[in-house]
């Protein structure tokens, strides 16, 4: 009998310290190894990663959100809510100090307050602020989840009840915009360089929710002439000449789009390189993410070393720069978000141009329903008598024509920028004086029609009709 105890003895503590290898080993020595992590889509619970909904991403925080049947809008410390149907406005909430945005899935309402900690507050079916989650960063809503972006901590999730669901580290520029989509993360530094990264999330075999993410820079520029000493590329970079590089050297050439091509003789000049420098980028919309920058379009003279051999006594980047040709224009694009998740460090993406920016001007996008909104003003010249208007256009993403649907004047004058934002039906246009003392909000339908001044200068809800300007709507 005392022989079968202890064989019984023996078999539990062998199976409990098992147990507890087994255990050590998933949770405390796999997940320092690479190759414990694989993609999604090769993951035994793929099931379990992103929303399910491959063509949205992240939204990020804004003054002006949709919801089930109306939309939500900040007006400073206050939450109101406008419904679809009567038009009915009234206040959801009043915080103590401002309110730096919202987020909105449904009518489930989250407010993001950074009052030197961030703070992302939920307001109940009451109207009550309640503290929820305690974190600073970027922050956006995704599904049924909350994510927050920052360089201390990384990536971190939370559900709606404010649990946190995971946090991993990833390396990222603080001062960057970026937006996240499917556990991406998409960023441009401030880091002295023109470089789009993506952050690409690997997943542990035995937790989805732990991630390894390796960075890659997207190779959006290309190269199509061997370098020479004082060039910024490397022969390795260095491809064919390709229906793309054709594309962009006709619209060169036809001069109506590049600066001052006149100027030069191109018929002696051969295609060097096109670079795509973005300055800005949308979230997820449709599967694509939308870029507005400069395309920038370097010549090179055919007899370049010839003419390179009799300048004398100049540094060889000094020399390159007499014997090549450089023309900009300003461009929106848009890349297919597959095509980010597939990169590598060899392949080039390949981007789709919209079209390009004449007037060159733009103050900012926002992509919405396959349609890109921009707001344009009227440059500033520091007169306190200086009359600016504001302009909206409307762009059909998938044929690049845009026009012009809305103009008006400023309610205030001074150097304070305005602001859009596009719901399902609307555009909101916000106006500040300076140093946001006073600010008004103007709303008008999608296609620049019916504008009504929704909030005035004193904080009154007015819904005054302004008068329309859609008869000065003209294509461009």
């Amino acid at each position: 009998m005392r022989k079968k105890n202890k064989l019984r003895l023996s078999i539990l503590f062998t199976l409990f310290f098992i147990i507890i290898f087994i255990i050590v080993l998933i949770f405390f020595v796999l997940p320092r190894f690479d190759f414990m992590y694989t993609s999604a889509d090769k993951h035994w619970q793929k099931e379990k990663i992103g929303d399910r909904d491959e063509k949205t991403g992240g939204k990020g925080v804004g003054y002006v959100a949709q919801g089930e049947n109306g939309v939500y809008f900040i007006y400073k410390n206050r939450l109101l809510y406008i419904d679809d149907k009567y038009e009915n406005i009234k206040e959801v909430c009043k915080d103590t100090g401002m309110i730096q945005g919202s987020l909105v899935e449904g009518d489930t309402i989250f407010l993001y307050k950074d009052d030197d900690i961030g703070w992302i507050n939920k307001v109940d079916s009451s109207g009550k602020i309640v503290r929820f989650i305690f974190d600073s960063g970027k922050t956006y809503i995704e599904g049924e989840n909350i994510y927050t972006l920052n360089s201390k901590y990384g990536l971190r999730k939370y559900d709606f009840n404010g649990n946190r669901i995971s946090s991993n580290k990833v390396k990222f520029d603080v001062a960057s915009i970026n937006t996240v989509f499917d556990n991406y993360i998409f960023y441009r530094g401030y880091d002295g360089d023109d470089d789009v990264e993506v952050s690409i999330p690997k997943y542990y075999l035995f937790d989805v929710n732990k991630i390894k993410y390796k960075t890659r820079k997207l190779k959006l520029s290309k190269y199509y002439l061997q370098p020479e000493a004082g060039d910024i590329y490397w022969k390795e970079d260095v491809i064919p000449y390709d229906s793309f590089a054709k594309e962009v050297d006709k619209t060169v050439r036809e001069g109506k789009i590049f600066d001052d091509t006149a100027e030069k003789n191109l018929d002696d000049y051969e295609l060097q390189s096109v670079e795509l420098l973005p300055w800005s980028f949308s979230e997820v919309q449709d599967g694509y993410i939308y870029l507005y920058g400069e395309q920038k379009v370097t010549y090179r003279d055919k007899n370049y070393k010839e003419k390179m051999s009799v300048i004398k006594e100049e540094w060889e980047s000094e020399k390159i720069k007499k014997v090549t040709y450089t023309t900009i224009a300003r461009v929106l694009c848009r890349i297919n978000i597959e095509d980010i998740k597939d990169t590598s460090e060899d392949t080039y993406i390949n981007y789709e141009r919209v079209c390009y920016d004449l007037d060159k001007k733009w103050g900012g996008f926002i992509i919405n329903n396959k349609n890109a909104y921009v707001l344009k003003e009227d440059e500033y010249f520091d007169s306190s008598k200086e009359d600016r208007n504001i302009y909206v256009y409307s762009m059909d993403v998938d044929t690049g024509l845009y026009k012009e649907i809305y103009r008006k004047e400023r309610f205030f004058i001074g150097n304070y920028y305005s602001e859009m934002f596009v719901t399902d039906k609307y555009i909101f246009i916000y106006e500040g004086s300076e140093y946001g003392v006073k600010e008004c909000i103007t709303r008008i339908d999608r296609d620049g029609n019916n504008p009504i001044l929704v909030m005035d200068e004193n904080g009154e809800v007015v819904m005054k009709p302004l008068e329309s300007k859609s008869e000065e709507m003209s294509w461009k």
